[in-house]
């Protein structure tokens, strides 16, 4: 009887420390699902209302406005992260929180670059500059960050990766249309965004409730195994 307390008392502790595990991972996910949400949200609205300032102001075609519009969103992120922080669980990737002022580092170096070159470009393309900005600044923040929570076993899965890949994919076709129409070519960028961080949202809330569902699985079995042995 003592040894099958000890036993049953060894299972209970490995399954908490388990459940535990698998809270980090499932809060580390779904603090990024609602990231995507969040930025998502923050930057459709500021370009929506660039877009209805310029037409305000009857500045479609002038470049500088552009320009302008697309350095501002330095700031702009800045001030989603500062709120995005202050609203996410403390409990988590422990990788993430070593290296998350690092992600802020990369997307403010990503668009001003993507500033800095913007006036050597045509001006229908410099409307876009910031889409292509946007994937590549998505990608090193999963080389750099999400790659080593993941093989850390700390997320479930990957959305940064898949974010910044759909963006770079489809930069083509947002310059394509951007060149024979500017805000056309504005538009499409702004509804690939949205798209894009649907998708890797859902990405990551499959990939948080799969933590839980191969748990309750291995956990069933167990049970079982038990129930047969008694």
């Amino acid at each position: 009887m003592a040894g099958e307390e000890e036993r049953r008392g060894a299972l209970e502790a490995a399954a908490l420390s388990d459940l535990a595990v698998r809270l980090r991972k499932y809060f580390a996910t779904v603090a990024a699902a609602y990231s995507f949400f969040f930025y998502g949200t923050v930057m459709a609205s500021y370009w929506l209302a660039v877009a209805a300032i310029s037409l305000l102001a009857e500045a479609g075609d002038n470049p500088v406005y552009w320009i302008s519009a697309t350095a501002a969103t330095i700031p702009v992120v800045v001030l989603a992260g500062l709120l995005s922080g202050a609203a996410r669980p403390k409990t988590g990737s422990r990788t993430w929180r070593r290296k998350g002022r690092l992600a802020g580092f990369i997307y403010a170096l990503t668009f001003a670059l993507a500033f800095l070159t913007a006036g050597a470009l045509n001006p229908a393309l410099a409307s876009v500059a910031w889409y292509p900005a946007l994937a590549v600044a998505h990608l090193l923040v999963h080389l750099f960050i999400e790659r080593e929570a993941y093989r850390r076993g700390e997320m479930a899965a990957r959305p940064f990766l898949v974010c910044g890949f759909s963006a770079l994919a489809t930069t083509p076709p947002v310059f394509l249309a951007a060149l024979r129409n500017l805000v056309a070519g504005w538009l499409l960028a702004l509804s690939l965004v949205l798209a894009s961080y649907s998708v890797a949202a859902f990405v990551a809330l499959k990939g948080a409730s799969r933590a839980f569902e191969t748990r309750g699985e291995r956990e069933g079995g167990e049970l079982r195994g038990s129930s047969e042995g008694g």
